[in-house]
């Protein structure tokens, strides 16, 4: 288990950063968009929840309520390592 300390980053530029960089899977396909998500898309879906199993297709698993972030359920789908290095990009 590997949790991160997201306090000094913006939880909406983190979302749309995370989405970005994520793929669908399994039945994820079928509700898959192309197009990135923008910051702004990222701030109103955060003000209806800060979990996201699945969005819009693209399997995520984060939990955006604390100043921690576990990123073993992001790393499972999306490849290891791979939310550390899109939080160490912000």
């Amino acid at each position: 288990m590997s949790k991160i300390d997201i306090s000094n980053v913006s939880k909406s530029k983190l979302l749309a950063a995370l989405y970005n960089g994520s793929k669908p899977s399994g039945m994820g396909y079928m509700h898959f968009t192309p197009e990135d998500m923008t910051e702004e898309e990222a701030t109103k879906l955060l003000e209806k929840q800060t979990y996201f199993d699945y969005l819009k297709g693209r399997v995520m698993k984060v939990d955006l309520s604390s100043n921690e972030l576990y990123t073993g359920g992001y790393d499972m789908d999306n490849g290891k390592g791979s939310c550390e290095r899109i939080i160490a990009k912000l």
